[in-house]
């Protein structure tokens, strides 16, 4: 038997001009509030490093690091075509959103090939709030504006030693307004097993749209969107 979960974060409204504070109180249809927790964990920290993901190697050679969630050191190798993305907790970071990361974020880009050849995001000693991420997430384009990203086994660690890994497949369209990302649509699913070895998955029903504007004040909620959340009530197994 299954229990099935559903967050709307927002719906409609989809403006550029759409406030960026977040609720820091949600409310779950469910009975199941500790898996519910969980699973909006697992939301928050796939969306909470997304942005960085999805900008080009040409996009990190004109931003600046108070434009990007949690003012990282930005560093660029042209060889390479390496991005290394550093967060030091002790730097002053004029942001209204208040979420604290620490270590680095690695993005390889292709050194030859074409424009659809993917890029690499890998987490180094990376942490969000209080969790720890390890893992690589492989970005490609698709057409137009849109992306594809793919990830098998990213892990989340809890201050409690929690683990909870999880695999997605992703589709995104980018929004640009003069060659610079505004905006961005997500759809897709994923699916792992949360630390009680329940399996689980998140399907966005309705694409989970955000915005630049509000990344760059370190909001990292989306605006709107809607996810369907499942966790299997059969055998837990062990999460390593």
């Amino acid at each position: 038997m299954k229990s099935v979960l559903k967050l709307i974060l927002i719906l409609s409204i989809p403006t550029f001009f759409f406030g960026c504070e977040e609720d820091e109180d949600k409310n779950f249809q469910t009975d199941l509030s500790l898996e519910a927790n969980q699973l909006f964990g697992i939301s928050t920290v796939w969306g909470e490093s997304l942005y960085f993901g999805l900008l080009n190697f040409e996009d990190y050679s004109q931003i600046s690091r108070a434009e990007l969630p949690g003012c990282p050191n930005i560093l660029i190798e042209s060889t390479e075509k390496r991005v290394t993305l550093t967060f030091d907790p002790t730097d002053v970071c004029e942001q209204s959103g208040k979420v604290k990361r620490t270590g680095k974020l690695n993005l390889q880009y292709h050194l030859i090939g074409t424009k659809s050849s993917p890029w690499i995001l890998t987490y180094e000693g990376y942490t969000f709030q209080n969790d720890t991420i390890t893992g690589t997430r492989e970005f490609s384009v698709t057409g137009l504006n849109q992306v594809k990203e793919t990830f098998i086994y990213l892990k989340k660690t809890s201050n409690k030693e929690l683990n909870t890994t999880f695999s997605g497949m992703l589709n995104h369209n980018l929004t640009k307004f003069r060659n610079k990302v505004v905006g961005l649509s997500s759809s897709g699913s994923i699916s792992g097993t949360i630390s009680t070895g329940r399996n689980f998955s998140i399907d966005i029903s309705s694409p989970r749209q955000s915005l630049a504007t509000c990344f760059s004040q370190n909001e990292i909620l989306p605006i709107a969107g809607k996810e369907n959340w499942t966790i299997d009530r059969g055998q837990s197994r062990v999460v390593m």
